[in-house]
């Protein structure tokens, strides 16, 4: 191999080494793991696996596990809604600061600031935002609801029963089953724009301005330029970004341990918690059904990526 071919594996070389010695081997072990019974009050040698070998029972349990295709459907909800909000409002941000204005540095690192917020202070920040009593966003429900029912009073039409709920209740986020899961999806779509602005505005910066004056020459628009422009040579970073963002959604843990531990009655419980559950919030912990699990989640995310990269040759559109 030419020093020219073995240099780019250089800059990979760091990672590599971190990962076999650090990560692949609790990753085979979890493999082992999810085909047995292991108790981790065991010691973790041959001998505790070959006497706590299960097969394939734990992957049979999960076939028949309620709380599990609970927390599938939970994921499915959450990325499905999440993820397209995240990429269609960070990319909208990220049109409006592609320009110069005064003070749009300050304005981006403002956009940035709650990605680089631990998600535990975001967490308790958004349960206090969502407060069903003293929230600002219930407060602010409250106060819209209040003035439409008022355009009702002295005239014969009845005041509808959710202009009433939403003027003296409003939802109940995170107590309330229906409602907890959007609360969790507006704190990480809130939290997660600014990184996938950050991507997007790269993406936008790196297309050659000249594009656009032959655009313009050829009489079109601001809306027609970005759908024949701006699209089609951001595509591979919207691919980007859309990956990413779906990979994290299935991966979502931090914000719901924080604002609602899974419930109210599953409501929020989601694919990587219910692993925690059974693997440290039991006694005594699963660790073979929770690295079943692990397994699961993988598996699925594989195929899932896999199948995105193969579609990305239809519509993701690369320069010559």
């Amino acid at each position: 191999m030419s020093s020219y071919r073995r240099f780019p594996w250089l800059f990979i070389l760091p990672s590599l080494v971190g990962f076999f010695a650090f990560n692949a081997g609790p990753i085979l072990i979890s493999l082992l793991l999810s085909f047995t019974r292991w108790d981790v009050f065991d010691p973790l040698n041959l001998q505790a696996v070959v006497d706590s070998w299960a097969g394939l029972e734990n992957y049979r349990t999960m076939a028949a596990d309620p709380v599990l295709h609970k927390a599938f459907w939970n994921t499915l909800y959450y990325v499905l809604v999440a993820v397209p909000l995240e990429i269609f409002i960070s990319l909208m941000v990220a049109l409006g600061l592609n320009r110069d204005f005064p003070g749009v540095k300050i304005v981006r690192t403002l956009y940035l600031l709650p990605t680089v917020t631990s998600v535990v202070a975001v967490g308790l920040l958004w349960r206090w935002v969502l407060n069903p009593y003293v929230g600002p966003v219930n407060l602010a429900l409250r106060w819209i609801g209040q003035r439409l029912e008022a355009l009702f009073q002295g005239t014969s039409l009845s005041v509808p029963a959710s202009v009433h709920w939403l003027a003296t209740q409003g939802p109940g986020w995170l107590s309330d089953p229906h409602w907890a899961m959007p609360g969790i999806i507006l704190a990480a779509v809130w939290a997660g724009i600014g990184f996938r602005m950050l991507i997007f505005l790269a993406g936008l910066q790196n297309i050659d301005k000249t594009y656009y004056e032959a655009a313009s020459l050829d009489g079109a628009g601001p809306w027609r330029q970005f759908w024949d422009v701006t699209l089609p040579l951001l595509s591979p970073t919207v691919f980007l970004n859309t990956l990413l963002a779906l990979i994290g959604g299935f991966q979502v843990f931090g914000l719901i341990y924080v604002m609602t531990g899974g419930g109210p009655l599953d409501a929020t419980n989601v694919l990587l918690f219910y692993l925690y559950q059974k693997a440290f919030g039991i006694f005594p912990p699963d660790m073979g059904y929770a690295s079943a699990i692990a397994w699961l989640l993988f598996a699925f995310l594989f195929v899932l990526t896999v199948v995105q990269w193969q579609l990305r040759k239809r519509w993701v559109w690369e320069e010559a």
